[in-house]
This record gives C-alpha cells, sequence and structure tokens, in this order.
C-alpha cells in the first residue's frame, strides 16, 4: 500500500489534471469498495487504484492554494516593503549574524492596503534577536520568491523550500523592524520540548569543550549550527556525516534508555510502554521532527503498540507505516534526499543484510569478537548499497571509504550519544559527577575526528563526481 500510494503522488506529479477529477474517481472507487465482496481479486485491484488516486490526490490537494495565500501576493521586481503580522512556527536560527526562521503569515499589508493571508515564509532577519517559537511578531521587509540556482545538489533552493512548504523569503534589514505583538501562540507541547532542549543544551556547554559540545549537541539534538566546517566536510568525505544530525540510529538509543530507565523503577509493562510513547514523541520535537526522526519515532511507537495489543511487529509493516504517516502529513517530502536516504538506508538494511550474512555464512564463524566486526561491517555496506545510487546523484561525490569507516564510527557514535546522555542525566541528578562523563565524551570526540581524518586520507578513499 505505501509503494503503490508513493506511484499515486509520482504520477501526480508529472501528469497534470484536475483535483476535482482526482476527488471524484476517489469517491467512486471508495463506494465500489464497500460494494464488492473484501476477499476476491475484485476488491484488491480495486483497494490498489484507490490507493493509488489517494497518492495523486493528497499531492494536488497541496497544489490547490487559497486565494489569500502568500504565493498570490509575490510580485516579481517589486522592492517594495511589506508589512507582515504572524507567528514564528520554528524555532529560530542564529549563524552568521543572521536570525532565520519559519514564519506563519496572517496579515499582509503593502502600502496602505490590508489582506487576511495564510501560508508559510522564510524569514532572514540581520543581525540577532532573541525570538521564541510561537511568539507573535510584526515584521517589515521585501518579499521575494526564493532561488533557483542550484550548488552541489541537483535540487534547487526553490524546489527545496517549496518542498517544505514553504513559498517565499522575507528580507529584514534590522531589528528595529521587528515588533513583538503576541507570545506561546504555539502548540504546548513542542514548546515544552523546546523549553528541554534549551536546558540539556547548557548542560552540553557547560561540562564540555565548545567544539565537544557543539558535536553533542548534533548528535543528540538534532542542533548543527555550531559545527566548524572542517569537521563537517570531512564527514562528507568518508559518508558519516549522517552521525551528526539526529536520525533512527538516536531515537533507538534515547527509546531503549527510556525503556531501561523505567523497567529500573518497576513499573508495569502496560503502563511502562503508556510513559515511553509520549516520551519519544517529546524527543521528536525536541529535534526539530526531521524525517529521520518522525520515521524512527512512528516505527518505535508502531512497535511499542505491538507488545501492547500482543501483536507481533513488522519491519516492513512499521516502515510503511511511516511512509504514509509522513506523506499524507506532506506528499511532496517524497522529493526530498532526506526522506529518500531515510528510507533507502533502512530498508537495504532490512533487506539486504540477512541475504547477505547468510551468503557468506557470517553465523558459523566461531570467534564472536571476529563475528561482531563483520556483522558491523556487513550492516555499514547494506546501508552503503541502499544509499551510494542517491548520494553520488544528489551530492556528485562517492566514497568507497563509506563502509571501512561506518565499522569504526558508528560504535564510537553510540558511545557519545550514551556518554552525553548520562552526562546530561547525571549533571541533573548529582552534579559533581557529571564532569567524569564530561571528560569521557571529549575523549570519545576526539578519538572520532582523529579516526575520520585518517580514513579520509586514505588512497582513494571518496572520488568527486
Amino acid at each position: 500500500m505505501a509503494l503503490i500510494f508513493c506511484l499515486g503522488i509520482i504520477f501526480a506529479s508529472f501528469i497534470k489534471f484536475p483535483f476535482l477529477l482526482a476527488y471524484i474517481f476517489t469517491l467512486i472507487l471508495l463506494l465500489l469498495s464497500l460494494i464488492v465482496p473484501k476477499r476476491s481479486l475484485g476488491f484488491d485491484i480495486l483497494l490498489c487504484f484507490l490507493v493509488f488516486l489517494l497518492g495523486a490526490s493528497c499531492l494536488k490537494n497541496t497544489q490547490v492554494l487559497p486565494k489569500h495565500h502568500i504565493s498570490r501576493f509575490i510580485y516579481y521586481k517589486n522592492n517594495n516593503l511589506y508589512t507582515i503580522k504572524g507567528i514564528v512556527e520554528m524555532e529560530p536560527l542564529i549563524k552568521n549574524n543572521r536570525t532565520v526562521f519559519m514564519f506563519g503569515i496572517q496579515e499582509i499589508q503593502l502600502a496602505n492596503l490590508k489582506y487576511n493571508c495564510c501560508g508559510n515564509i522564510l524569514v532572514y532577519l540581520k543581525g540577532t534577536r532573541d525570538l521564541r517559537y510561537g511568539e507573535g511578531l510584526i515584521l517589515e521587509g521585501n518579499l521575494y520568491r526564493p532561488f533557483k540556482k542550484k550548488g552541489l545538489r541537483r535540487t534547487n533552493y526553490r524546489d527545496y523550500l517549496y518542498n517544505q512548504g514553504i513559498y517565499a523569503v522575507f528580507n529584514v534589514k534590522n531589528s528595529f523592524q521587528v515588533i513583538n505583538s503576541s507570545r506561546n501562540s504555539g502548540f504546548w507541547l513542542k514548546r515544552f520540548a523546546i523549553f528541554l532542549k534549551k536546558e540539556m543544551e547548557r548542560m552540553l556547554f557547560k561540562y564540555v569543550s565548545r567544539l565537544s559540545a557543539a558535536i553533542l549537541d548534533a548528535m543528540i539534538l538534532g542542533e548543527r549550527r555550531n559545527i566548524p566546517e572542517f569537521i563537517n566536510s570531512s564527514m562528507i568525505k568518508s559518508g558519516t556525516v549522517h552521525i551528526l544530525v539526529v536520525s533512527g540510529f538516536n531515537v533507538g538509543i534515547v527509546s531503549f534508555m527510556i525503556i531501561l530507565f523505567l523497567k529500573l523503577i518497576r513499573l508495569p509493562r502496560d503502563l511502562l510502554f503508556c510513559t515511553a510513547i509520549p516520551c519519544v514523541v517529546i524527543y521528536c520535537f525536541m529535534t526539530g521532527a526531521s524525517v529521520p526522526v518522525v520515521r524512527a519515532t512512528v516505527m518505535s511507537i508502531v512497535f511499542m503498540l505491538g507488545f501492547l495489543l500482543k501483536r507481533e511487529p513488522d519491519i516492513y509493516n512499521s516502515c510503511s507505516v511511516a511512509i504514509i504517516f509522513i506523506l499524507l502529513v506532506n506528499p511532496r517530502q517524497l522529493f526530498d534526499v532526506g526522506f529518500q536516504l531515510s528510507f533507502a538506508s533502512v530498508l537495504a538494511i532490512v533487506y539486504l543484510y540477512p541475504k547477505i550474512k547468510s551468503l557468506l555464512h557470517i553465523g558459523n564463524v566461531k570467534i564472536k569478537h571476529l563475528r561482531f566486526i563483520l556483522e558491523g561491517g556487513l550492516v555499514s555496506f547494506s546501508a552503503w548499497l541502499g544509499t551510494m545510487g542517491f548520494i553520488a546523484y544528489y551530492f556528485r561525490i562517492f566514497s568507497p571509504v563509506t563502509v571501512l569507516a561506518n565499522i569504526f564510527i558508528v560504535p564510537l557514535a553510540a558511545l557519545i550519544t550514551l556518554c552525553g546522555f548520562s552526562m546530561i542525566l547525571i549533571g541533573l541528578i548529582f552534579s559533581p559527577l557529571a564532569p567524569f562523563f564530561g571528560s569521557t565524551s571529549e575523549l570519545l570526540v576526539l578519538l572520532l575526528i582523529r579516526i575520520n581524518t585518517l580514513l579520509v586520507k586514505l588512497p582513494c578513499a571518496y572520488f568527486y563526481l
């Protein structure tokens, strides 16, 4: 069903047809599926066509914009000042003396004319300003369409923002053009998650050096603004940059730690999973709810619900539920490189790893440590096979050293993540012990950087295409 749903989205992206037509055909198929006997070939065919049209309808629905949408107010070669009123939709990012954030518009004014408006824009504010998620603002600046210039990726900046639901860029030249209008208008759970994130960041930068704190901040909380460029570039060359973003790997560790802690305090089984699920959702909001995190969160919830309902969890079904959930919210995510890499790596590991392991008879290796290393290498190799085509196409780089690098880097990343979380928890419970975990984290981060640097310097480690 997930595959057919994706095919419907792809079909709608290439073929132009009215949304009303897709809607009518979907309703007809839905009514027919209620009449046709359930356990028959006709019902299966109808269901496949229904899911296909649902995917197409979802994409077409996102392309039907209201008359008062922000995209209707953008004019080319227009330097007039706009005044807009709305709400900060994400935690602002401060980098290169600029404050950047997504802004949900409620009202727009040009000259003396005011209009009700909707839609999201990306705001670039020159200078630094202490803004919060959910804060109401009135801004004055220039409104324009994003540029189509292509970088290293084969997608352009306008398409990237469009896939995120952002239709325009708003440039504010100074902080005097920003007026606070209201506070605390955002989703309360997201506000709480951002508050926890700020507290955890404060603990990180308190007990370790700035460089180590920046790497821990990226690995634990998904905040990459403080990562030095040379480290980011080195990780890209070795194919291990995925450890600098919160992904399913991190969500898995967090889920494990939450369940372990709840087991230690002897919570009943059902209450344990009912408590763990909201904790994982809060962590998803803390890290910005990126596609890999949402995917892993949905899969974790499906697995936990399986245990609650006493049903055997299935990795393919869990992955498919995550795909459908993400695409129902925003079907344009299907064309985003992050979405493609996230699911390609997971499905490659799930499908290829057991087959390669069986083919090479790894289970017959008697030495446990050697078998562990070989299995780790096979997991890395499977993920590399599943993603190398996407990476070569989008980023124009081919890194044979990735398989070797992940054998060393991924276990280190797991230790760093566990040590970082432990440091935060110990810092909250008994702060005198926190520097010990901080020193251990420093050592592990230094080791990770040195190993990665050494691997990148190997002959034929990477090639630019």
